[in-house]
């Protein structure tokens, strides 16, 4: 088995991050066919599926939002596909309703002891927008039905620091680092960028700043960290492509990146949302083209 090896340095301004560290040069050629289960959809709103987030509270929920043209609305359906509840977001100041620019992923992480999902309003197909929105809201509780509507926790706008526009469809939380990543998609190949998970001063407009590049990933649409740090999971239309954060002689996560392997989907059509369950062993999909929920199980 070979690995490309993926190095992140240190940047005293941004912390453990610096520009044009993350590279991937050769091939991304351990491929490994998987087992796939597909379970329709229950919940008919929910028909162009393009962020998917799984729960930290409860493994059998999984979270997820439509594509533009809908409303701010995200949806709990169980790891089969039957629907548990619908949420609607709003603003805490004057309970307005959020416009859903074009929201294209979710997040669920572990913050300060708390459960949170995070929503990137990030999209952008004609590269014309001037900036973009992160919302960060309480993971809702499932048991308390009546209370439908919810307002973010924090939320922010950001631009990127080359005053360019880029339509990002891949958006997952580096818990450890305490950073947001996110990933281009119609670029030449992959860009990533980077913000704080909670920004100082949330009223200014947050800067994300470019951390590097994934030379040989194109057309990402769905990205997933793992609690711990130490998996990285990039999803584009064919593959999920995987890789390790290494581990330095003190037991301590250090910022270079190891290229392990890459899952194969079978008949499955545009995938545009993914998330990893906590046992690291069971991916879960969906497409905006087809309201179905696809698992995906990791070979031993």
């Amino acid at each position: 088995m070979k690995y490309n090896y993926l190095s992140i340095g240190l940047c005293a301004v941004f912390l453990v991050y610096a520009a044009n560290s993350w590279s991937a040069n050769k091939n991304l050629e351990n491929l490994i066919t998987t087992e796939q289960k597909s379970y329709a959809i229950e919940n008919k709103n929910l028909n162009e599926s393009s962020g998917l987030a799984c729960s930290n509270k409860d493994k059998h929920v999984l979270w997820s939002h439509n594509d533009s043209g809908h409303m701010p609305i995200i949806y709990a359906m169980d790891n089969k596909g039957k629907d548990l509840a619908t949420f609607h977001l709003e603003e805490n100041a004057w309970e307005e309703k959020l416009i859903a620019n074009d929201w294209e992923d979710m997040d669920a992480f572990d913050y300060q002891g708390k459960n949170y999902l995070l929503i990137a309003d990030t999209g952008d197909n004609f590269r014309l927008r001037f900036d973009y929105q992160i919302y960060i809201i309480k993971e809702p509780d499932l048991k308390n039905k009546q209370k439908s509507i919810i307002s973010p926790a924090w939320s922010f706008s950001f631009k990127y620091e080359d005053g360019h526009s880029y339509d990002v469809e891949s958006v997952a939380v580096d818990v450890i680092n305490e950073k947001i990543i996110l990933l281009s998609k119609r670029t030449d190949h992959a860009l990533m960028f980077a913000l704080p998970l909670k920004p100082k001063n949330a009223d200014v407009i947050q800067i994300a700043r470019k951390i590097g590049d994934f030379k040989n990933i194109k057309k990402a649409s769905a990205l997933d960290i793992s609690a711990d740090g130490q998996l990285m999971s990039i999803n584009t239309y064919a593959r999920i492509h995987r890789f390790y954060r290494r581990v330095s002689t003190e037991k301590k996560l250090n910022n270079s990146w190891i290229y392990k392997d890459s899952l194969k989907y079978k008949n499955l059509f545009q995938p545009e949302a993914m998330c990893l369950s906590k046992s690291d062993k069971k991916y879960y999909v969906t497409s905006e083209r087809k309201p179905k929920l696809v698992k995906v199980k990791v070979p031993l």
